[in-house]
């Protein structure tokens, strides 16, 4: 793999992580922020034009998207983690190929969940999976960790494509 055709992700402060506001209190991750292999290579991915926009998956057989928020920026709790995804019309290669969200706390240890994309409807925004779980401890808050995130497809080697992700929310419960 040519590390010139993966995109590395630009954490532009408020524009593409997103603190909580306006009394929410949720974390945004938008994927201008996130790491995305064969991003940068318009044959598999198109990126958002502004740092707001979705990233939409054309086509691969390797998909991950990855990316990390700094501990210091979340208090010392519980969270979920989800992607905010939707389907386009021409999605294919989905069946049969379950995508894995990972989320890990600094030097902690790995929390997985597997989603069955195949039965998402097209053009509806879910928030996919529902609960990705993880804890922030004090100890974290005062490490120089990060909060890691992702999302995988890297098994089954076949090609998919029409995938959009949103963003990433990270959220208290």
């Amino acid at each position: 793999m040519g590390s010139q055709s993966h995109y590395r992700g630009v954490a532009k402060d408020n524009s593409t992580i997103i603190p909580p506001r306006d009394g929410s209190k949720t974390f945004m991750v938008k994927p201008k922020a996130m790491d995305i292999i064969w991003g940068a290579d318009s044959r598999y991915w198109r990126l958002p034009n502004s740092d707001d926009g979705p990233v939409e998956l054309l086509q691969v057989s390797w998909l991950e998207v990855t990316g990390s928020l700094d501990l210091k920026k979340l208090e010392a709790k519980d969270y979920k983690l989800s992607f905010t995804v939707s389907m386009r019309p021409d999605a294919f290669g989905w069946k049969g190929s379950p995508v894995y969200f990972m989320a890990k706390v600094g030097e902690g240890k790995i929390i997985w969940k597997k989603a069955d994309l195949s039965e998402l409807p097209v053009n509806t925004d879910r928030k996919i999976p529902a609960e990705l779980k993880f804890t922030v401890t004090t100890k974290d808050k005062d490490s120089t960790e990060k909060l890691r995130f992702g999302l995988y497809e890297i098994w089954r080697g076949r090609w998919k494509g029409g995938l959009v992700i949103r963003n990433v929310e990270i959220t208290p419960v």
